[in-house]
C-alpha cells in the first residue's frame, strides 16, 4: 500500500501522515525540552560539542514545527511515495542525534548523567517507535537507530553491571519495532475498513434516495412512540398529506384520518407484533380512492425491546381498479348494467343456502326480434336499456334484476314476500313494459310475459328454479302473452321431456346413440387448423337430435355425467392419436366431472389406452367449478397440470372471473365467449373486453381463441385486439369426424384468410 499509486492507497498515506503530523507539537516539545534536559545535566561542564548537537536538534526540532504550523489548516486529502519517505528520513536524522548521545557522552558521564541519558533514550525508543507506528518505515527507522547507539554506547564502556541492561535493549528493542509495525498495520487496516464501509452507506444512501424517487414502492419507518423516522420524498404524496403534516402525528394517526378501510387488520397486525405483507388499505385521497399495501416488521433491541417499525408502502390503486373492473364486467350485463346470470345464480344460491323464502320471475319481451331485425341492433339496445331502467323503477331496493342475454330477464324477489306480493310485482311489470317506448324517435308497442317460480325455503336447487321459472314463462306465452303463469306441478310437458332425456340418457353410450361432432381452430396469423374441440351430440331414438345444452344439465343432475364425460374423452384421445394427428384436440369438462374423486383416475386411463402424449388434449372448463369449492378446484387442476394436459378457460368474461384465480392456476388458454364477440362489431364496451382478455391473456402466458366468430369483419377485429386462435362458423360448424378430416386435408389448397368486406 505504501508504493500503491491509487488513490486509495494516497488517501491512506494521508491518513496515516496525518495521524502522525497531529502528534508533531507534542513530539517536537518533547525533543527540544528532552535536549534541555541533557544540557541541565552536564551543567558547569557541557562540553562544546554538546552545544553543537543541541543546536542541530533545536534546529531540525523548531524546522518540523514550522512546518506543522504552515500546514495545520490544510486538510490532505492524498500524499505520495515521497511523502512517506520524507517523515521516515525525519525520524531517521531525529533518531541518529539522539543516538549520538549515549555513543559520544555516556561512556565518559558521571553516573547521574548516564541515568538520565539512559532514561531519556530508552523513553525515547518506546514512545517514538509507536508515535511514529501509522508509518512504519519511520517507526523502524526510529527504533533502529536509538536502539543501536545504546547497544554502542554500552559496548564503549564495558561494565560487567551494565550487561543486563544491554540484554534488556536487545530484547526490548525488536519487540517495540514489532510491536509498533503491528500497531500501524492495524491502523492501516482499520482505516481502509471505515473507507470501504462508508464508501458503502453512501453508495445504499444513493441507491436508496434513487429507489424512493423511483420506484412504486415507498419506504417508510416509525419510532417506538409510532411517529414517522424516517421520511421517504413520496410518502406525503401517497398519503395526500404536505411533508410537515408527516411528522405531526403518528402514522396510525395519518392514515386513520383518511382511511376507509383496513385499518383494524393493520392495528392488529402491529399489537401482534409479528411481520406482515400484502396488507391494503383504501384511503379517501379529496374524495378519490387510493389503495395502499402495507409490509413491515418490527425492529427490536438486544433485550428483545420495540424500537419501532419498517416496512414498504405501495400504491396498488391501479391495480385494485383494473380487478374491480374486471369483476364488474364478469357480474354486470355490459349493455344495461344489470347483474348477469352469474350473478344470478350467485344470487339464487346464497337465498337458498340461507332457506330464505323468495321467488324468481323470469320474463323476456314480446316480438323483441322482430324490432331488432327491423330496426336494427342500435334500436333493439335501446330498447333494452329502456326496459332495464323501468323493471328497476318497479321493483323494490333489495331485489335483484339481471339480464340473462337477449331479451330475457329475471327479477329475484327475496323475503319477506307472500303470494299476493309476487303476483302484484308481476302485474307491475307487464304494465310498465306495455307502456309505449321511444325510440329513435318512434314509439315502440313492446310487452312482457312473466313466469313465477316460487321457492318456500326448502332443498330447492338453483336449476331447479331457474327450470321452474322458465316452464312458467313458457306457459305465460302459450296462453297468450302479455300475462304471468305461476309454475305448478301441472306444468309436465317440459318435465316430462326432462324424464324422457334422463332415461334415454341412461342407456345412450352402450347403444351408440352418442357421437363427437369437431369444430376446427384456427391460427389467425398462419391460418391453419392447430385443434379441434370435441363436441357431443345425441340423436335420440324417439326424440331426434337432442342439443348438449339441453342434455348435458340433465346428465349433471342425474348423475351420469361421469360415464358420458369417461366416453367422451376416451373417444377424444383416440381420435387424437389417430386421423387427428398432430392437432390439440380439446374437450369440455363438467364441473360435476371434475368434482368427482376418479375424475384423475379416468383421464390418466383413458390417456394411456390412447397412448396419446398428454400435451396433445386440452381440457376446458368453465369457470362455476370455482363455485362453492375454489381451493379445492384449484387443487384438481393442478394435478391435472401435472399429468401434462393442457387446460383451458371457457367462456371466459361471463362468469366471475377473477385475476385472483388466473394468479393461482396459470391456464393455457382462456376463450372468449361468444357473447363478446358477436357484438365486437356493434359496441366499443365489447370491442374493449375482447383488447382487454387479449392483453391480460398475453401478459399471464395464455393464448386466447375468440369462440363463435361468423364473419370476416369479427375475425378482422379479434385479430386486431391481438387474440391468437377463432373458432365459429367462419371457420366452419362442428363437422362428423369424416367431414373434418375433408375439411382438414383441402384446407392448404382451398383456404386463405378471409378479408373483411
Amino acid at each position: 500500500m505504501s508504493q500503491a499509486e491509487d488513490a486509495e492507497a494516497g488517501a491512506l498515506r494521508a491518513a496515516l501522515l496525518g495521524a502522525v503530523r497531529r502528534l508533531t507539537p507534542y513530539t517536537m516539545a518533547c525533543n527540544l525540552g528532552s535536549g534541555a534536559l541533557v544540557l541541565q545535566a552536564f551543567d558547569g561542564g557541557v562540553p562544546s560539542s554538546l552545544w553543537a548537537w543541541w543546536a542541530v536538534l533545536n534546529t531540525v526540532s523548531l524546522l518540523a514545527l514550522w512546518g506543522w504550523w504552515r500546514q495545520r489548516q490544510r486538510v490532505h486529502a492524498t500524499a505520495s511515495v515521497r511523502a512517506m519517505r520524507r517523515v521516515t528520513v525525519h525520524s531517521a536524522v531525529l533518531a541518529t542525534l539522539w543516538a549520538l548521545v549515549p555513543v559520544v557522552w555516556f561512556p565518559h558521564a558521571q553516573p547521574a548523567q548516564q541515568l538520565l541519558i539512559g532514561t531519556l533514550v530508552t523513553g525515547m525508543l518506546g514512545a517514538g517507535g509507536f508515535v511514529l507506528s501509522p508509518v512504519p518505515a519511520a517507526s523502524l527507522a526510529w527504533v533502529c537507530a536509538t536502539a543501536l547507539g545504546a547497544l554502542i554506547a554500552l559496548w564503549r564502556d564495558f561494565n560487567p553491571d551494565l550487561l543486563p541492561v544491554a540484554m534488556l535493549v536487545v530484547a526490548y528493542a525488536p519487540m517495540v519495532a514489532i510491536g509498533a509495525q503491528s500497531a500501524g498495520r492495524l491502523q492501516a487496516r482499520m482505516l481502509l475498513a471505515q473507507w470501504r464501509t462508508e464508501r458503502q452507506e453512501r453508495m445504499l444512501t444513493v441507491l436508496l434516495q434513487d429507489f424512493e424517487q423511483q420506484a412504486d414502492d415507498v419506504l417508510w419507518q416509525t419510532g417506538a412512540d409510532g411517529h414517522l423516522s424516517h421520511q421517504a420524498p413520496r410518502l406525503g404524496q401517497l398519503l395526500g398529506l404536505p411533508d410537515a403534516a408527516l411528522a405531526a402525528q403518528p402514522l396510525l394517526a395519518l392514515l386513520r384520518s383518511r382511511a376507509s378501510s383496513g385499518m383494524e387488520a393493520l392495528q392488529q397486525a402491529l399489537n401482534a407484533g409479528r411481520p406482515f405483507r400484502d396488507l391494503v388499505i383504501s384511503l379517501d385521497i379529496g374524495g378519490t380512492p387510493r389503495h395502499l399495501a402495507l409490509q413491515g416488521k418490527r425492529l427490536v433491541d438486544e433485550q428483545g425491546r420495540t424500537l419501532g417499525w419498517r416496512g414498504v408502502v405501495s400504491d396498488i390503486t391501479a391495480r385494485v381498479l383494473a380487478q374491480q373492473q374486471l369483476h364488474a364486467l364478469a357480474h354486470t350485463d355490459s349493455l344495461t348494467g344489470l347483474a348477469n346470470r352469474h350473478t344470478l345464480r350467485e344470487a339464487l344460491a346464497d337465498t337458498l343456502q340461507q332457506g330464505q323464502a323468495a321467488a324468481l320471475l323470469s320474463l323476456d319481451l314480446d316480438h323483441f326480434k322482430s324490432i331488432n331485425d327491423t330496426l336494427g341492433h342500435t334500436a333493439g339496445d335501446q330498447l333494452l336499456q329502456t326496459v332495464a331502467q323501468r323493471l328497476c323503477d318497479v321493483t323494490r331496493p333489495g331485489d335483484l334484476v339481471a339480464r340473462l342475454g337477449g331479451d330475457e330477464f329475471s327479477v329475484l324477489l327475496r323475503a319477506p314476500i307472500g303470494p299476493a306480493d309476487v303476483d302484484a310485482l308481476a302485474r307491475r311489470l307487464i304494465a310498465s313494459l306495455a307502456q309505449p317506448v321511444l325510440v329513435q324517435g318512434r314509439q315502440l308497442q313492446v310487452g312482457a310475459s312473466v313466469g313465477v317460480a316460487r321457492c318456500d325455503g326448502t332443498a330447492d336447487g338453483v336449476d331447479d328454479l331457474l327450470v321452474r321459472a322458465d316452464l312458467a314463462l313458457y306457459a305465460a306465452k302459450d296462453g297468450g302473452r302479455g300475462r304471468h303463469a305461476v309454475y305448478t306441478p301441472a306444468m309436465g310437458a317440459r318435465s316430462r321431456r326432462r324424464v324422457a332425456l334422463e332415461q334415454g340418457l341412461r342407456t345412450a353410450v352402450a347403444r351408440g346413440e352418442l357421437a363427437l361432432h369437431w369444430q376446427p381452430k384456427v391460427d389467425i396469423a398462419g391460418w391453419r387448423i392447430v385443434g379441434a374441440e370435441a363436441l357431443l351430440r345425441w340423436q335420440h331414438p324417439q326424440l331426434g337430435a337432442v342439443g348438449p345444452s339441453e342434455f348435458i344439465p340433465v346428465a349433471e343432475q342425474c348423475g351420469l355425467i361421469a360415464e358420458i364425460g369417461r366416453w367422451a374423452l376416451a373417444e377424444a384421445c383416440r381420435a387424437a392419436n389417430g386421423p387427428l394427428a398432430g392437432l390439440v384436440v380439446s374437450v369440455n369438462v363438467s364441473p360435476v366431472q371434475l368434482r368427482d374423486a376418479h375424475a384423475l383416475a379416468v383421464l390418466r386411463e383413458a390417456l394411456l389406452a390412447a397412448r396419446l402424449p398428454p400435451g396433445r388434449l386440452e381440457l376446458e372448463i368453465t369457470e362455476s367449478v370455482f363455485i362453492g369449492d375454489s381451493d379445492g378446484a384449484l387443487e384438481r387442476l393442478h394435478a391435472l397440470r401435472a399429468l401434462g394436459v393442457r387446460v383451458a378457460l371457457d367462456d371466459f368474461g361471463t362468469g366471475y372471473s377473477s385475476l385472483a384465480y388466473l394468479r393461482r392456476f396459470p391456464f393455457d388458454t382462456l376463450k372468449i365467449d361468444r357473447a363478446f364477440v358477436s357484438e365486437v362489431l356493434l359496441r366499443a364496451d365489447a370491442r374493449a373486453i375482447v383488447h382487454t382478455i387479449a392483453q391480460l391473456a398475453g401478459t399471464l402466458g395464455m393464448r386466447t381463441v375468440s369462440e363463435g366468430v361468423e364473419t370476416a369483419a369479427q375475425l378482422a377485429a379479434v385479430r386486431q385486439a391481438g387474440c391468437h386462435e377463432v373458432q365459429g362458423y367462419l371457420v366452419s360448424p362442428p363437422l362428423p369426424l369424416d367431414r373434418f378430416l375433408a375439411l382438414r386435408a383441402g384446407w392448404p389448397v382451398r383456404q386463405a384468410v378471409p378479408e373483411a368486406g
